[in-house]
């Protein structure tokens, strides 16, 4: 006899609820006077890796020079 007082999840498949970014990436949050070479000397050492950070936002930024406040960028792994 089975016991109906228990849940069966037999048929529940692994996945993943995280909200990180699908790289698995660090996030930065834009802050007033930000760049995106300030942005990379702050957090990857050197200014002049500012087109990895560009290139792994492609789908939030169309022009590197116009970021704003409160925009949440990926840093890119490998940089």
């Amino acid at each position: 006899m089975a016991d109906t007082n228990n849940p069966d999840f037999s048929d529940v498949q692994g996945g993943s609820s995280s909200t990180a970014p699908a790289s698995g990436g660090r996030t930065v949050t834009v802050k007033a006077g930000d760049s995106l070479s300030r942005i990379a000397k702050r957090e990857l050492g050197n200014a002049a890796k500012w087109p990895a950070i560009f290139d792994a936002n492609r789908d939030k930024i169309k022009d590197p020079d116009l970021i704003h406040p409160g925009q949440i960028l990926t840093l890119p792994p490998d940089a």
